[in-house]
């Protein structure tokens, strides 16, 4: 089975701008895709946050918040921590628009920056969170999954991937020093093979490589 094709920084940058030029709603979607390459949550995991995940009763920002479902390879917990100043800039423009058009607003207005906490934090054109679908025992976001691939398409990209988000991660860490064990630990891998999987196939940027060889 072929890997999800990572998706380069320029690439990235050309599927930003394209989303922020065409999009309906591009403070959604321009933070979507920024939870979808910025964090190690796929996007059931994505669909899965709520507005009180994101932000506290003050209306700052929180810390940290527990990824919910899939617990990593010792049955532990998952966070995501929100110390990444542009994904967090990308959530700022998101509740702001959010806020000025009062989508899914709450009961108290001095709390949650006057929002639902217990609402989904991404809300499709429907002014309510993506349909999660039971499939057996088990979770989908189909809605979620074909909104982004529309999106990744949208900008070129020509087998767009909802595991893309998660290699184009994975890459990013193992190429700035990350060990596989803390990789393996964020994306919530049973196996290590899984992890080496999709970081040991990275091809050599040589350019880069001459460019750091001096």
């Amino acid at each position: 089975m072929a890997l999800p094709e990572y998706i380069g920084k320029t690439q990235r940058d050309w599927l930003f701008n394209v989303t922020k030029t065409i999009s309906k709603n591009p403070q959604r979607d321009s933070c979507l895709l920024a939870f979808f390459f910025g964090t190690q949550c796929s996007t059931l995991e994505i669909n899965r946050i709520q507005l009180k995940d994101v932000l506290n009763k003050s209306g700052n920002l929180n810390k940290k918040f527990l990824i919910r479902g899939k617990t990593d390879y010792h049955n532990d917990d998952r966070y995501y921590y929100l110390s990444n100043k542009k994904v967090n800039d990308f959530i700022e423009k998101y509740l702001t628009h959010r806020v000025k058009n009062k989508i899914c607003l709450g009961n108290n207005p001095d709390q949650f920056r006057g929002l639902d906490p217990d609402d989904a934090f991404f809300i499709s054109y429907q002014n309510k969170g993506f349909s999660l679908v039971r499939k057996g025992d088990k979770f989908k976001c189909d809605a979620l999954n074909r909104h982004v691939k529309t999106l990744l398409k949208q900008s070129g990209i020509e087998s767009p991937s909802i595991l893309s988000g998660r290699r184009t991660f994975a890459l990013n860490l193992h190429r700035q020093g990350c060990d596989i064990a803390h990789i393996m630990h964020m994306l919530g891998d049973r196996t290590v093979e899984t992890t080496k999987k999709l970081i040991e196939t990275d091809k050599a940027d040589m350019a880069a490589i001459s460019a750091n060889s001096f």
